[in-house]
């Protein structure tokens, strides 16, 4: 820990505890900022990572299925907008440090940090977030308190493309694929990597959506799952028209689930 360096991990499956993690956010994630910049990484490992003052670790969970990570370095002046996100955010911090000279700009980070109470959050914020190389990204964060589909009732619409999303199905009861709004949401359920293997969905942890049709190249990598009971959470996902980040993503899938074949 040092004066001038700030930083908070959080997960909702926290490394050696107890504790009733369903409360906060379904969320996993790290930031790490000095007065100049930092970097925010958004990811979906349970128990990840150990506290600093363990070292390095890397749970055996993680390994056993698919996950993703997306790390985007920032300007400080960006820090004080990805606060204001963790308002509905709402993550459960389990290691931190929000020294005095950060406290004025990183108000909910710090009171996360310290466990205090947060004002009251908006249902749902959506932030635009610029990196330090200038890319622009777009942060849906959505509190326990919008009790829908993020990827249906929000991001679709709100990005104007139909998505295949990609989530843990292995979490109560899964949703199917979504034609009843402008925008549609369709599970993947067959991913092909490089080396000409395959996986089925079912064995991916992994949080992320990308648009059906490559025109739009938008990618999404977050923190909620398809699933009923996940309405109930809050969490969010980074947005990106990044065409390298889109390409990589969008020629893994090699079959996601109609709407037809969700009505059967």
């Amino acid at each position: 820990q040092k004066n001038n360096v700030a930083y908070a991990i959080y997960n909702d499956e926290v490394p050696e505890s107890d504790s009733d993690g369903w409360k906060r956010g379904h969320t996993k994630g790290f930031l790490l900022l000095d007065k100049s910049q930092g970097f925010w990484v958004i990811h979906s490992v349970p128990l990840f990572p150990p506290i600093p003052e363990d070292g390095y670790g890397y749970p055996a969970t993680g390994e056993s299925y698919g996950q993703t990570a997306i790390c985007i370095t920032f300007k400080y002046d960006q820090f004080t907008e990805i606060d204001q996100q963790m308002l509905s955010y709402n993550p459960g911090v389990y290691s931190c440090s929000i020294p005095t000279v950060f406290q004025a700009d990183l108000p909910n980070l710090q009171k996360l940090c310290a466990g205090s109470r947060l004002p009251s959050a908006p249902l749902h914020h959506l932030s635009k977030l610029q990196s330090a190389h200038g890319e622009t990204f777009l942060h849906f964060a959505k509190s326990h308190l919008f009790i829908d589909d993020i990827y249906v009732a929000w991001m679709a619409q709100e990005l104007r493309t139909d998505l295949l999303a990609e989530s843990w199905q292995h979490s109560g009861q899964k949703l199917p694929s979504n034609c009843s709004l402008d925008y549609h949401v369709y599970n993947i359920n067959l991913i092909g990597m490089p080396l000409n293997s395959t996986f089925y969905s079912i064995n991916d942890h992994s949080k992320w959506a990308v648009s059906r049709e490559t025109k739009d190249q938008w990618t999404c990598i977050g923190d909620l799952n398809r699933a009923a009971e996940q309405a109930w959470r809050s969490g969010g996902f980074v947005c990106t028209q990044n065409e390298h980040i889109y390409g990589a993503f969008r020629h893994l899938i090699i079959h996601y689930e109609s709407c037809a074949d969700a009505s059967t």
